[in-house]
Parts: structure tokens; sequence; C-alpha cells
């Protein structure tokens, strides 16, 4: 049997991802990851394609979306009378109910279209790494799990960078033209906004890459609903006095794309937010108030207030 031409391998590859569940897909180059102006921003060593597959001549990255009342029921329900759940455990309850799924339904399902990425590629005569989708949780001799993730006093900071996988998988998001980081430190899509979840494989396959974003999907300026949302203030943007653009495709300030992201997170202060504010609501008020592709029309009351101001500037 005769083997595809990179056209119609890449089309296969894509057809595996979408018929085991994937919405999203698409290619990135290998040099897409290597330093380019005006920022230069690298895969760090340790995490760039090649460290994984030697010959790495692609990525290919996939999203499956959070479905709208996933994201959204469990924070107005905070706000709602709940016999069922008394008031001292709903919210750790409607936490685990979005965290059920919002992450863990999502995690293993892309694992798996990654794995059946792979055994493709793999019977066509191609190396292929499969990644996990969410962050690795080892053991630490002599060190509890809060140590090991937020740190406690002068050791803030995880050890393994908070929750940290090995591959940015936003990052390859972002090189394979799904989409652009927002000022939410995501990736929005122009389809799900910054309502879904990424995976990658690394391959030596000589797949075709898709064209880099061309226009801007976050509203930069003209939106911040995501930094206004935040109730830790755990988002800032970038302010290296030496960084004028972010990897854009053209100098101009209305055209440039945030292939790598314009935003600062600290998620150990957003991970302690309600032992901090114990009015603070379930996670993911960056994600909800995000007018990308629409505005949600099920919002809890503080994030209804907040568009509604934004909407009548």
């Amino acid at each position: 049997m005769s083997a595809p031409d990179d056209a119609g391998l890449t089309h296969a590859v894509k057809e595996i991802a979408r018929q085991y569940g994937a919405m999203l897909v698409g290619v990135a180059s290998i040099d897409r990851f290597d330093p380019m102006p005006p920022v230069f921003d690298a895969a760090p060593a340790g995490q760039h394609p090649r460290d994984f597959v030697p010959e790495a001549r692609a990525v290919v990255s996939f999203a499956m979306p959070i479905l709208g009342p996933v994201l959204d029921a469990p924070a107005v329900l905070v706000d709602r009378e709940t016999p069922m759940l008394p008031d001292h455990v709903k919210y750790e309850y409607l936490e685990v109910l979005y965290d059920r799924v919002g992450h863990e339904l999502h995690d293993y399902r892309l694992e798996f279209i990654g794995q059946m990425i792979g055994q493709f590629l793999w019977r066509e005569g191609h190396e292929t790494m499969v990644l996990p989708t969410t962050g690795l949780h080892p053991h630490v001799r002599g060190m509890t799990e809060v140590e090991i993730w937020q740190g406690t006093g002068e050791r803030r900071g995880s050890p393994f960078r908070y929750t940290s996988g090995p591959f940015s998988h936003r990052h390859a998001a972002t090189r394979a033209g799904l989409g652009e980081f927002g000022y939410n430190n995501v990736v929005l899509t122009r389809e799900f906004g910054p309502r879904q979840r990424f995976n990658s494989v690394v391959t030596d396959a000589p797949l075709a890459p898709d064209p880099l974003l061309a226009e801007p999907i976050c509203l930069r300026d003209d939106c911040r609903l995501c930094q206004k949302a935040c109730i830790m203030q755990c988002l800032t943007l970038r302010d290296d006095p030496a960084i004028s653009d972010y990897r854009s495709l053209a100098s101009d300030d209305h055209a440039r794309i945030f292939i790598d992201t314009p935003a600062r997170v600290d998620p150990p202060q957003c991970m302690s937010r309600r032992e901090n504010r114990p009015d603070s609501p379930v996670r993911g008020d960056c994600l909800r108030v995000c007018p990308v592709p629409r505005l949600s029309k099920h919002l809890p009351s503080r994030l209804a207030a907040m568009v509604k101001e934004w909407e009548g500037r």
C-alpha cells in the first residue's frame, strides 16, 4: 500500500480526531515552536515538541467544547435555594459538578483521541507522542499536597509551576491556527470563545500546517470583562516595557494576533479564593463572562450586572 501524501495524511488525521469527538482540530509546523520575532518566545527546555519526538515535524491540536450550561449553571445555583444541597456543602458540591463534566470528561476523552491519532500514524510508519490533557500530580517525598501545589509562606508557588502539564496545549492551539490568547490568559476560538479544552499530539509525520489566525478574536481594551470578573484579581497584563507586541502577524495594534499570551495569571491566588473570600463564586467567571462568540443568557447576578453595565457604555 502506498503512503498517503501530506494532504491525504493530514485529512485522515483530522477525520480521526473528529470521529472520536474533537470539534476543532488544526496542525502546527514544528518551526512555529522556535523563536520568532518580535518577542522570541520559545518553548521552554523540556517542553519543546522535539523533546518528546526528536524528529518531530508537526503538532496536531484538537479541542472539545465546554457546554454553556456546564459552565454557567453551577455558578447560578450557588445563589439559589437548593433544599437537596445544604448551604455548608453547596459550593463544594457545585465545584465538583463543574469539574466532573467541564474538565475530567474532556481530559480522558481528549487523551483517547490522541491515542487514536497515534495508533493510526504508527500504522503509517510514524512516531507520535500522546500527552496528558491537564497537569500531572506526582507525590514528592517530604512535602504535603498543599506545599507541592501552592507552597506556603516564602515557598509559595509549586515546584511544578502549579499544575502545569509537560506541554502547553494552549500554545500549540494558537500555533495550529485554532485561536489566540485572550486577556484572561486562555485561548479563545471563534467557535467557542474561551470555553473549550485542548490536547495535542507530537509526530514526525509530514502533516500540512494550517494557516495562523489572520484577525483578532479577543476584544482587547473594548471589553476586559474577564479581568473585571476575576474576584481575586489574579489576571494582569504583561507589563515588560521591552515587549511592545506579542508575536503578532502585523505591527499594527489593531491587527496583532496573540499567539503568545498577553496576560499573566496567579494560579495559587485563584485556587485559594474560597479561603480568602468566602463569597467567591464557583471558578470560571473569566470564561463565563466573555462575550465571544456571544454572551451567555444564564449568568449569576454579579456577572449579569457587569455585562449590562458594559453593554450600556
